[in-house]
């Protein structure tokens, strides 16, 4: 299987129902390694929604 293109995708693209395994696995794979390209860069900042802090710990550095 190809790897899935960086893009937004249609509504048909996102049916997860009708993937096979091998789309799903290859849309988890790509969506996680996404997620771990700014893990150094935002290892001392917890955000959550519109919400974000520095800890403590974090402004001792600055």
């Amino acid at each position: 299987m190809d790897r899935p293109r960086d893009e937004f995708f249609s509504e048909e693209d996102l049916d997860l129902r009708n993937l096979s395994e091998d789309e799903l696995i290859a849309y988890w794979n790509l969506w996680l390694e996404q997620a771990q390209i700014t893990n150094d860069l935002d290892q001392n900042t917890y955000s959550h929604g519109v919400f974000e802090t520095t800890p403590a710990a974090a402004l001792d550095l600055l």
